[in-house]
């Protein structure tokens, strides 16, 4: 079974202001989320399937853990961000559209965000849900859009309180042991409404790419590179400018199949430029279970 793309926790709705307001100033962004969006996807993360007749189930588990120690811009607390993200999805075809693939997907997930004062807060963060149509326009190369949609009904203290939704064009490429998936997308956030203040959150472009040496089916290096860049919003309440920011990460792993049925892909990403925003200091690892 090839793998399924998942994003997550494209994934994650809390912003870093949730742990601590003190660091929602003009000089430190609190509208960026906990990690690039999409900057989960793994080895063949966008090498789906054509040739099938019945629908195919997927559970997929996605798991972050992010230490916050250092910034780009000023400084702002240490705290430790773990999420985990677990992913039902489902692919089908549509009688008559034999050459095109469709996939549901809905997301259900926990945080936990421990700052360095001992406070700690943890829940359900925002569900998510998406759809994806796919097609292969060469044996080697699959091409797909997503739409996909966060909806603000996590726990209180978790939620990001405002309806996002993310398009995106994401790509496979097979050339012999050599494997290519990227996307490019946008991510389009409404006005967040939390604490009696409503806010105007800037809207973000995001690029990520993972290129795989396929060696064995348990040895397939890997080279994960996320970039994202956000324009600023506003405190409609005051006026006060939230920042814009950019952030740029660079990860290496590895993909192995387990089974038949499962696929575990791990890696470490490390923020290389950023402005406004936290610097990536992050362990992904990634579960895939077909049935």
């Amino acid at each position: 079974m090839m793998a399924i793309r998942n994003k997550t926790l494209i994934l994650f709705l809390f912003a870093t202001f949730l742990a601590v307001g003190s660091i929602s100033k003009v000089s430190q962004s609190f509208a960026a989320d906990a990690i690039i969006p999409y900057s989960v996807i793994g080895t063949n993360e966008y090498n789906l399937p054509m040739d099938f007749d019945k629908p195919i189930n997927l559970l997929l588990s996605y798991n972050v853990w992010q230490k916050t120690n250092s910034y780009y811009g000023a400084e702002g607390p240490d705290m430790d961000v773990l999420v985990s993200v677990n992913k039902f999805a489902r692919l089908f075809k549509i009688d008559g559209i034999d050459n095109v693939g469709f996939l549901w997907e809905a997301v259900l997930g926990y945080a936990g965000v421990l700052v360095e004062n001992g406070d700690n807060i943890n829940g359900m963060i925002d569900p998510q849900t998406g759809v994806v149509a796919w097609i292969k326009p060469t044996a080697n190369w699959t091409t797909m859009l997503e739409y996909w949609l966060h909806l603000p009904w996590g726990s209180s203290d978790l939620s990001d309180s405002a309806f996002v939704s993310d398009f995106a064009w994401m790509n496979n490429h097979q050339w012999g042991n050599v494997v290519l998936d990227w996307d490019i997308g946008y991510r389009l956030r409404g006005d967040q409404r939390k604490g009696g203040q409503r806010n105007e959150l800037g809207d973000s472009l995001f690029a990520n790419a993972v290129l795989t040496y396929k060696v064995s089916p348990r040895i397939n290096p890997a080279l994960h590179i996320d970039y994202e860049t956000a324009g600023s919003g506003k405190n409609k309440n005051t006026g006060e400018t939230i920042a814009s920011y950019d952030r740029l990460q660079v990860g290496l792993g590895n993909s192995m199949k387990v089974s038949d049925k499962l696929t575990f892909d791990i890696w470490y990403s490390r923020g290389i430029d950023g402005r406004n925003v936290a610097k990536t200091n992050a362990l992904y690892t990634r579960f895939i279970w077909a049935f």
